[in-house]
């Protein structure tokens, strides 16, 4: 059965619209992507080959003015590696994190603005309004894979082979937003794993306090993980 595009943009202009807006997006992402890499490749090497440059020229290396300078060499490669931008007490303790091997950079990246150095440990804080967005962000994940996979379903069962392509594009259409909006549910899943390995090497100055919200007593709640 042969399938002119006009006919199916007759008939569902809305799920043409939604595949051209998907389509469209991978398009942005390379022409963002290639303006960063123009940034780092040019901008940013030139602003280390200067601090390399200033640093040549101190002559006491001990100075503060060499500290500084090196300080900010080291800050500015974590940055360029990580893409955080954090102080240099900041940027020692989630390298610190990241050497345990229990995040990957990505979301170490993620995770950054949660995580604060406290006196040599690490102060794990998540607002109301982040604890919001947890919730949020699971309910509209699941909200739109089950609505994808519903539409899927509908369209399948009249069995036309145009119904179960148009199924399959607005499926993959949610799966993509879903997959989007439940990027918060699996940071605070990253974040809960993390806490929990930082509190076994008692690393956390607030293990006590949750990242979420507590919705059972904590009579019923007691031996979970915080």
């Amino acid at each position: 059965m042969d399938i002119a595009i006009p006919e199916i943009w007759n008939k569902y202009p809305v799920t043409a619209g939604f595949g051209i807006s998907v389509a469209l997006i991978s398009v942005i992402i390379k022409t963002a992507t290639g303006l960063i890499d123009f940034y780092e490749e040019f901008l940013v090497k030139h602003y280390i080959k200067r601090l390399n440059s200033l640093v040549d020229h101190v002559k006491d290396k001990e100075s503060i003015t060499s500290q500084y300078v090196s300080s900010l060499q080291e800050n500015e490669i974590f940055r360029i590696v990580s893409g955080i931008k954090a102080s240099p007490e900041k940027a020692n303790m989630l390298m610190k994190v990241y050497l345990l091997g229990i995040v990957s950079r990505d979301y170490l990246k993620r995770l950054s603005e949660y995580l604060t150095p406290e006196n040599g440990k690490i102060s794990i804080t998540v607002c109301w309004m982040d604890k919001l967005q947890f919730y949020y962000s699971f309910f509209a994940a699941s909200f739109c894979f089950l609505s994808g996979l519903t539409v899927l379903l509908s369209f399948g069962v009249s069995g036309e082979s145009i119904h179960i392509i148009a199924g399959l594009i607005v499926m993959f259409i949610f799966s993509f937003i879903g997959t989007i909006a439940g990027r918060d549910y699996k940071t605070f899943r990253t974040l809960k794993l993390v806490k929990k390995r930082l509190i076994e090497l008692n690393m956390v100055t607030n293990p006590d306090d949750s990242i979420q919200w507590d919705l059972m007593p904590r009579r019923f709640a007691r031996g979970k993980d915080k």
